[in-house]
């Protein structure tokens, strides 16, 4: 291509003349119109379509039906600006939106003449998306609009799902006006944050820019999708993300089992195996058989998805973004293996898709896409020269120019094959690219991308978005945009039309309550409620259903409570109690009561005590029998004991006020489970009745507090429900009014003091005037020993000061002769670099040298001049009580 020389670039007039090289086009077009009689290229719908589309034209391959392929997408080499119209607009653009420089119309340039050599070459390929009007309707080339910005939230530099899905919520999907054509506009990403509403052109290019900021591989693809990818219909896609389960029991650590260092061996198998030997035999059999069955079905499903299902399905326009991982540009970890030599090499690299209208994320296997055409970031663009059936079968090393077409040979050196003769030399590998002709892609004409606090908490254009899968309904919200602080809200469905509901889940932030997940079963109408920690009563979960005549369970975080509990089973009549880690070795508690709170049955439940408990008993269960008197202990099973040991207690009549109790054995059952067991003396049996009796008296209280609790915290989530409130940190600069008022005016006040200090002069005499702050006026003696003690610390600052400058000085003296005598004493023995090398070195130390030098005679002038200003301030200064004849006996008493 001819040199293009620009002059002084200007915003109205353009120094090119489009119709300069239109001679040498026309000669170029005409001699590869006689070249090719057959195109190379062949069609992706040749060799693998049905016969039907086979018999279609050439008008079904080309985007725009009637009108020739050397016209689509083509690119006004006149370079119109938009100057008039939107340098003074409201939006105000800033002046790379409507204007071209000289190398961006070189660029354009280049494009269209890429542009009509592939048109040439490949007939009937599809059009390519290289330069489109942008939001002031100037054509621009699409690598530059990649602006790759790197956020300061966490979540846009974590990972690839986290950036993908914030796109797919930020911005609303809208599906091109004419999906068989190409796009008809490409606004800028910045732009795009700001309007929040985009086709697909627009999304992947906005997640590319913040996929390459956050350092991934990333590029934006232009090709054919499925219709339901294009309109971005989900409704027959199962839904994607799992459900977090809502179980309330926390799993129990793993619990390792000791080795044992011997074994015994176990003993021969004399059994005969044959037969469960064959039935294996036949089972693997028969799943190979059903495995290749599936095989032949799977492979006859390919071949039937190749098939076009109507009239536009190779032909609808979609943009989605692939990253390449294993990509030579990219910053991230090299993915290496061992090859059959030994040697680590570096794997080839592999591709995944992102669908920008969704966030979804998938493998090249991925059936929703049929085509690729062009693929670019911001360094350049490639075209896909590969034969292929599937876009599973492509290979994504870019570097291969047989298989990926490069626009602009100037692109980075990781993406550049040097292909050597045996006689060039090796070690001129490395090229300066200031050396280099080639055209390079320029820095993008986009404005800085930025998303501001309030936008980014937003997150969705109308602070809520629903979408509709296969049998669910997903629903999310902003924060603090619903009044009950809930971000999302799952319904599962019985039926894929989603008009009979099966189970609502829930989540909530930013509760008052720390409320975290609300599951409803429709089908039992029962609820479950989920909460964080931090609550005052502890409070896990909760499960009820709407008739509170049943069954309501409670479950607690155990660590926190006092008592250790961690479930409780309400009902009507009955309560029971679980508690885990108890000191007392109690797990299980169950009252029977009547409709007015009377204890009718008290059961507890303990655990064995273990050898090192220390005050823990052996009763294993203890029954309270209100209405018969009677308290039943059963202990643990002994050791060789088929039955357990039980006391049965029929408890006496209550002794009066000051009296003890009366014991009668009568009214003790006892049952030995081993007669070997010793037999309790009637004073342990006493003892123990009377443990019991005192024990059944706080356990009346206990119940009644526990029930007095739960009934509370029933009361109290009736109220939290009906009212419900949202907390807010103290940083949160958005609603944290108060706050923020207060650090705005303590900051208003340090600027003020440090303006303040600033527009007054030195004090030179507030750090000596601190002992004596408590005092009114200074006396002759303590002015003396304040004037000096300044002078003083001024004047052994000057002598440090000036002392460190002169042993820099000598330091560089020395170091500087002896080089020079080095140099005279060697002169003949060193090569040319290091000579220069030592001569360059020995100027610098006479550099340092003289710098040293002028600052020490600047430094001893300057400190003369301050020592007398500084005296002059202290003589003038009222709270001095100085007489210069003190002065004058001081003067002469130092000259001495």
């Amino acid at each position: 291509m001819p040199k293009v020389i620009f002059r002084t670039y200007k915003q109205v007039s353009s120094s090119i003349d489009p119709d300069r090289h239109k001679a040498k086009l026309k000669e170029i077009e005409a001699q590869r119109a006689s070249q090719l009689s057959e195109s190379e290229y062949v069609d992706f719908g040749e060799g693998y379509y049905e016969e039907e589309m086979e018999e279609r034209e050439e008008s079904e391959f080309s985007l725009s039906e009637g009108e020739p392929a050397l016209n689509v997408a083509k690119i006004d080499l006149s370079f119109p600006e938009t100057i008039e119209e939107f340098q003074d607009s409201p939006q105000c653009y800033p002046e790379s939106y409507y204007t071209l420089s000289p190398k961006e119309r070189l660029l354009l340039l280049y494009a269209e003449n890429f542009r009509k050599q592939l048109v040439l070459t490949y007939p009937k390929r599809r059009a390519m998306v290289l330069a489109l009007p942008n939001e002031c309707r100037v054509q621009k080339f699409v690598c530059t609009t990649i602006r790759p910005t790197a956020f300061i939230y966490p979540e846009l530099i974590s990972s690839v799902e986290n950036i993908a899905k914030f796109v797919a919520d930020f911005v609303q999907y809208e599906p091109l006006d004419d999906p068989i054509n190409l796009p008809n506009r490409l606004i800028s990403p910045d732009t795009l944050l700001r309007k929040r509403r985009g086709n697909s052109y627009e999304m992947a290019t906005l997640l590319v820019s913040m996929l390459n900021g956050a350092g991934h591989p990333a590029l934006v693809v232009s090709g054919v999708a499925r219709e339901e990818i294009v309109i971005n219909d989900q409704l027959a896609i199962p839904y994607p993300y799992p459900i977090d389960s809502m179980d309330t029991e926390e799993a129990p650590p793993p619990v390792e089992k000791p080795g044992q260092k011997y074994k015994l061996r176990g003993l021969p198998d004399l059994k005969s195996h044959l037969e469960e030997n064959m039935a294996e035999v036949h089972r693997q059999r028969a799943e190979e058989e059903k495995r290749l069955q599936d095989e032949i079905i799977r492979q006859q499903m390919e071949d039937l998805e190749l098939l076009a299902v109507d009239r536009h399905h190779y032909r609808r326009s979609h943009a989605w973004v692939v990253i390449i991982n294993n990509a030579p540009w990219s910053v991230k970890p090299k993915t290496t293996y061992v090859d059959v030599n030994g040697e680590v090499v570096e794997a080839p690299p592999t591709a995944m898709f992102i669908e920008p209208s969704t966030g979804f994320i998938c493998e090249t296997n991925c059936k929703q896409y049929i085509l690729i055409d062009s693929i670019w970031n911001q360094y350049n663009y490639y075209v896909n020269k590969q034969k292929y059936q599937r876009v599973r079968d492509l290979r994504w090393d870019l570097r291969d120019t047989n298989d990926w077409e490069h626009m602009l040979p100037g692109e980075p050196p990781e993406m550049r094959v040097y292909k050597m003769s045996s006689d060039e030399n090796i070690a001129e590998e490395d090229r300066d690219i200031n050396e280099e002709k080639h055209l390079d892609c320029i820095c993008s004409w986009v404005d800085r991308l930025h998303i501001g606090l309030a936008e980014f908490e937003q997150r969705f254009p109308s602070s809520e978005k629903k979408v509709q899968y296969k049998g669910v309904i997903e629903e999310r919200f902003s924060p603090y945009s619903q009044r009950c602080g809930k971000v999302m809200q799952i319904t599962v469905y019985n039926n894929d039309e989603c008009t009979d509901p099966k189970v609502r889940y829930e989540y909530y932030e930013n509760r008052a309550d720390l409320m975290r997940h609300v599951k409803y079963t429709y089908a039992t109408d029962q609820y479950e409620e989920i909460f964080n920690k931090g609550r005052n009563d502890s409070l896990k979960s909760l499960e009820y259903f709407s008739d509170s005549a049943q069954t309501r369970n409670v479950y607690f975080y155990s660590g926190s409570r006092i008592d250790s509990l961690d479930h409780a089973i309400v009902n009507p009549d009955s309560m029971e109690l679980h508690y885990k880690g108890r000191c007392d070795k109690c797990w299980y508690k169950e009252f029977e009561f009547t409709s007015g709170n009377v204890l009718k049955k008290v059961v507890e439940k303990f655990h064995k005590a273990g050898p090192l408990d220390v005050g823990a008993t052996d009763i294993a269960t203890r029954t309270f029998l209100f209405q018969q008197n009677k308290i039943i202990l059963k202990f643990h099973y002994t050791f060789g004991a088929l039955t357990a040991t039980t006391v049965e207690f029929t408890k006496p009549p209550r002794p009066d006020y000051g009296k003890e109790l009366i014991y009668n054995e009568k009214l003790t059952k006892i049952y030995k489970a081993n007669p070997l067991d010793p037999t309790r003396t009637n004073l342990e049996l006493y003892r123990l009745l009377r443990d019991q009796l005192a024990y059944e008296d706080q356990l009346r209280k206990n119940f009644e507090k526990i029930y007095d609790d739960i009934n509370n915290i029933f009361d109290l989530r009736k109220l939290e429900k009906a009212e419900p409130k949202l907390k807010f940190s103290i940083f949160d600069p958005l609603r944290n009014g108060a706050a923020r008022a207060i650090r705005m005016r303590q900051f208003e006040e340090e600027e003020e003091l440090k303006r303040e200090i600033a527009s007054k002069p030195a004090d030179f005499l507030a750090p000596y005037m601190v002992p004596y702050k408590d005092q009114g006026e200074l006396t002759q003696e303590q002015s003396m020993i304040i004037y000096n003690a300044c002078l003083n610390d001024l004047k052994s600052r000057f002598v440090s000061l000036l002392n460190n400058l002169q042993r820099q000085y000598e330091d560089l003296t020395s170091e500087s002769k002896s080089l020079s005598r080095f140099l005279n004493k060697f002169e003949n023995q060193f090569d040319n670099y290091d000579y220069k090398r030592l001569v360059q070195q020995s100027k610098s130390l006479e550099l340092n040298k003289r710098m040293v030098q002028q600052r020490l005679t600047l430094t001893h002038e300057e400190s003369q001049k301050k020592y007398e200003t500084v005296k002059a301030s202290l003589l003038k200064d009222p709270r001095l009580n100085l007489k210069k004849d003190s002065l004058v006996r001081e003067s002469s008493d130092a000259s001495k």
